[in-house]
């Protein structure tokens, strides 16, 4: 019990890291960064804080095949497919979209693996998580970008939620170690990522404090904190059970809106954080859990 314990205050974490980077990221659109800019800054600069670990660690790091594939599967191409579908379908969508993809595809995939089907608790409270984020979707601000077609915008939520949901399945079947993991996924990325960012976008001429900024919100936190986090989290719960914590984001977001940009949540999005915190307390079960073998994660 004592790793299901560490593996919920991780989860907790995690989402907290995710809220942040995800308030950092429309920050960052707002002041003039492009897609292809926040991907480079989120890859790019985990990779660059992660570089002494890789020679400190290079006995003991994970295989370049699993790490060519999760990097494929939560790269550049899912970073990019969420900020594109950022640019052009309402928050709403996003904050739906995206981690109801997630959690769906990954407890789907161990549905079908493991050949154990879901718990009632754990379809009710996914139920509720779903009913949480469509309290938050209600509060529905405008389309990003004016004439853009938000149905493609949402077709790019569903790929990266999709991808994402894979992702932590994967990292559940594996069972690879957190830092060095993230660590290799964060410098393969970049290596490919970054020619082609060079030649098809180029550098755009902003202050270098917006730089800064962004650095910390891409590459300190998403790109680096909020990987190792939510792996640790995936190693201790299993993916099922750690692709829960996905639906939490949202709420994280709307509450470090407060600090971050001085945007205090309505009433609508304070149920709907409420209702999220329910519905993931609900499908952890962890009342019956406590009956079970310690130490058992699923």
């Amino acid at each position: 019990m004592d790793r299901t314990r560490q593996g919920v205050a991780l989860g907790f974490l995690a989402a907290l890291s995710w809220g942040i980077y995800n308030v950092g990221a429309e920050i960052g659109q707002a002041t003039g960064f492009r897609p292809a800019d926040l991907t480079l800054l989120r890859y790019g600069g985990a990779a660059l804080l992660m570089a002494p670990l890789l020679v400190l660690a290079r006995h003991r790091l994970p295989p370049l095949r699993k790490v060519a594939v999760l990097a494929l599967l939560i790269g550049p191409l899912f970073a990019l497919a969420f900020n594109e579908g950022f640019q052009r379908a309402p928050l709403s969508h996003a904050v739906v979209i995206g981690p109801g993809m997630s959690m769906l595809v990954a407890n789907a995939l161990d549905r079908w693996t493991s050949g154990t089907p879901l718990s009632w608790m754990r379809r009710i409270g996914i139920a509720i998580l779903i009913g949480g984020l469509l309290i938050i979707a209600a509060d529905a601000p405008a389309p990003r970008a004016s004439g853009g077609s938000v149905l493609v915008g949402d077709l790019f939520f569903v790929t990266s939620g999709s991808l994402w949901g894979i992702y932590v399945f994967t990292m559940g079947r594996w069972k690879l170690p957190p830092i060095e993991t993230t660590a290799c996924i964060a410098t393969l990325a970049t290596l490919a990522y970054a020619p082609v960012y060079l030649w098809v976008w180029g550098l755009p001429d902003l202050a270098p404090g917006l730089w800064a900024e962004q650095f910390f919100y891409q590459g300190v936190v998403g790109g680096c904190l909020a990987f190792v986090i939510f792996a640790a989290t995936v190693l201790r719960l299993g993916g099922g059970r750690a692709a829960l914590f996905s639906a939490l984001v949202p709420s994280a977001a709307v509450l470090l809106a407060i600090p971050l940009t001085g945007q205090w949540p309505n009433a609508i999005q304070w149920m709907g954080v409420a209702v999220t915190t329910l519905g993931l307390i609900v499908s952890l079960d962890l009342w019956q859990r406590q009956k079970a073998l310690p130490g058992r994660a699923g």
